[in-house]
């Protein structure tokens, strides 16, 4: 008796429990933003580029994240050089992140277009 009341116990405690979810299984958009480059609106402003070049020392863990950045940093510098800065409606996009990794360093490139909305 004492293990049928166990296994219902448990069995409540299991399924009384439901938490509410913001995903239900779609792939909708929650409380972002959507945009729609079916049409001319928006103006290329350049293709940026940075790069970050870290030594690995013996028996460091190496921060890719860290790296990243400061190569993004450097993207976002090149640009503010040109008299281009992130502000207001534009964006970057198609941005990739290029990391190469060797026994005695580790260097990220970072590339993106900004872009700017009419």
């Amino acid at each position: 008796m004492k293990k049928v009341i166990l296994i219902m116990l448990t069995v409540v405690a299991f399924t009384s429990c439901k938490t509410s979810s913001l995903h239900r299984g779609g792939y909708h958009q929650l409380n972002q933003t959507q945009t729609v480059l079916s049409s001319n609106n928006f103006i290329v402003l350049g293709s940026f580029t940075g790069t970050a070049t870290q030594k690995i020392l013996t028996g460091n863990i190496t921060n890719k994240e860290g790296i990243v950045s400061q190569a993004k940093s450097k993207m976002l510098a090149n640009a503010k050089a040109v008299g281009i800065e992130l502000v207001g409606s534009r964006a970057l996009v198609n941005v990739c992140v290029d990391l190469i990794e060797t026994k005695k360093r580790i260097s990220a490139t970072v590339s993106a277009e900004m872009i700017e909305f009419k």
